[in-house]
């Protein structure tokens, strides 16, 4: 991956770390529904613990002011540790009376992947030359795709022969894990100069800076809207199942395909950059997610199949060529925030585009709605990356190689 020796060792580290605490934690995400509908019988039940887990998203500004004023290795150390003891909680869970047990640890999970994220960001940015933040980004990706693949069967088998303990136990020792991971990781940062926090001023900081650079700004908003568009497709899926006449089990296989795509998508992000640099891979991931919706609308079974796996393309190449860029291109000191800022603009209206597409498979044929998300994200690309007539300076710095 690299030929410097202790850049490789803190590579290393932090694939392995990952790895292990994606493995316990899509395993987790997966078990904590199950468990509480096998206590409580409820499926609403169930469905809170999901919204435990994405509900603290909203507190990312905070977690990216908090990641630009700690020394960032001893805060993932101890926001890991923190997140073990957390999770490790639930081997208490005894009955149905203790299931706010499970919400309260699955809250806590959820604060901790707030933090850790706009973290890990920032300290990639410091530890790791751009050529392997690039790679990085990409296998990370990678991984995380394949975790959603395997890790939520392994956990459904594992509560089936010992219990929701038992997997609790499994997470919280991958946490651990990525603590010493962590640990092992070969970086001396200098402690963060202090200054008063201003609340108006450090939550707002990291979306004023996106705002200032107009490469970044652009990115933002065409890997925004394909990722929300592919939000509003998430109900259609279901309707194109039953078109096809085939069992709604059937939409694992689609789901299959598509993580496949995602996490070869994740592997060629790295190089693809490197060939043609971030603007060019996230115009690439928008052709791919129009192209992939373009295959399901026809709503025939090899185009939808084939379709699938050119969707898993779309979103890690959008995502990882934004998460590149932000780090290429905003100061160290501000990485956190910045970090958090793009996480936020990118996932935060997912609910919300998810339930706009709900709506819309009630009342329109469902090829529409692979047609508006086709069309959409295209619409908007065209018209952000219209030439800018200026008779000064290009405002925002100047753009590197690829930027948009």
């Amino acid at each position: 991956m690299t030929t410097d020796r202790p850049e490789r060792r803190n590579a290393v580290a932090y694939l392995v770390g990952l790895g292990l605490s994606l493995l316990g934690d899509n395993a987790m995400s997966l078990v904590a529904g199950i468990w509480i509908k096998t206590l409580t019988g409820s499926s609403a039940a169930a469905a809170l613990a999901s919204v435990c887990v994405y509900a603290p998203v909203l507190l990312g500004p905070l977690g990216g002011a908090i990641a630009d004023r700690y020394r960032l290795k001893p805060l993932l150390t101890g926001i890991n540790l923190t997140a073990a003891a957390v999770v490790l909680a639930m081997v208490l869970v005894r009955s149905r009376d203790d299931v706010w047990l499970i919400y309260a640890a699955m809250f806590g999970y959820g604060c901790a992947m707030t933090l850790t994220g706009p973290a890990e960001s920032a300290l990639f940015a410091r530890i790791f030359t751009p050529e392997t933040r690039e790679r990085l980004n990409g296998a990370s990706l990678a991984l995380q795709e394949a975790g959603r693949l395997v890790a939520p069967l392994a956990g459904a088998g594992l509560f089936a022969l010992a219990g929701g303990g038992a997997v609790a136990a499994l997470d919280a020792g991958t946490f651990a894990v990525a603590a010493g991971a962590t640990a092992l990781v070969r970086y001396a940062q200098p402690r963060p100069a202090r200054r008063p926090f201003d609340w108006r001023a450090d939550l707002t900081s990291g979306l004023r800076r996106l705002g200032r650079i107009r490469e970044l700004r652009l990115a933002v908003v065409l890997s925004g809207t394909a990722i929300g568009m592919s939000g509003v497709a998430v109900a259609a899926q279901y309707s194109l199942v039953a078109a096809l006449h085939r069992p709604p089990g059937f939409l694992g296989v689609l789901s299959a395909l598509l993580g496949a795509g995602s996490v070869a998508g994740g592997l060629l992000a790295g190089p693809m950059i490197r060939r043609v640099g971030e603007r060019r891979l996230i115009l690439l991931g928008v052709l791919d997610l129009a192209l992939g919706s373009g295959l399901r609308a026809t709503g025939a079974l090899v185009p939808a199949l084939l379709g699938s796996v050119v969707l898993g393309f779309a979103l890690p190449w959008c995502l990882v060529a934004t998460i590149t860029l932000t780090q290429r291109l905003v100061p160290l000191e501000s990485q956190g925030r910045a970090s958090a800022a793009v996480g936020l603009l990118l996932f935060a209206p997912q609910p919300l585009t998810q339930a706009a597409g709900a709506g819309l498979v009630t009342a329109v044929d469902y090829r529409l709605v692979f047609v508006l998300v086709a069309v959409v994200p295209l619409a908007v690309a065209a018209a952000a990356l219209r030439p800018v007539h200026r008779t000064g300076p290009a405002a925002g710095g100047q753009p590197g190689p690829g930027s948009v």
